[in-house]
């Protein structure tokens, strides 16, 4: 079996031992999803911690009303940020995202099938059309009736 060199390290390896940016990167991320969990619990919902430095918390969420709930209970929050976290935050701003969903294509639906007397009348119209491609069209959606007798 190969020996593997002992300069190759797992990525925990890395984290754990190398004090640098990726380390660093880490550790605030971690901050960041707890202080997500700890604002979810206070308010609950799609709420997603943006930033957080020097005193000014910034969140995002999907919904105006959730950004409204979330203003006036921003006391609330910080009063218990503070509490659990030993944190110094003095401002709370909102961001409102709405998640990008694809529009709904309106689909229209079915024409209804014309009656005998429309067809009848579209038939006898398409008589003095000149349009050769025209008529023929005409006659052939006057076919579509929907009583048992076409014209």
């Amino acid at each position: 079996m190969p020996r593997i060199h002992e300069s190759v390290k797992s990525p925990g390896q890395i984290l754990e031992r190398t004090p640098g940016t990726l380390r660093s990167l880490m550790d605030h991320a971690r901050t960041l999803l707890a202080l997500q969990g700890y604002i979810r619990n206070i308010v609950p919902g799609d709420i997603f911690v943006a930033a957080c430095d020097a005193g000014y918390l910034h969140l995002v969420t999907p919904s105006s009303a959730l950004a409204t709930r979330i203003k006036y209970n921003q006391r609330k929050i910080i009063a218990q940020l503070r509490a659990k976290t030993g944190g110094h935050i003095e401002r709370i701003s909102v961001s409102v995202r709405p998640e990008l969903t694809k529009p709904e294509v309106p689909t229209s639906p079915a024409a209804d099938p014309l009656s005998p007397d429309n067809a009848r009348l579209m038939a006898s119209a398409a008589q003095y059309i000149e349009d050769e491609g025209l008529r023929k069209a005409l006659l052939r959606l006057a076919g579509h009736t929907s009583g048992s007798d076409s014209p």
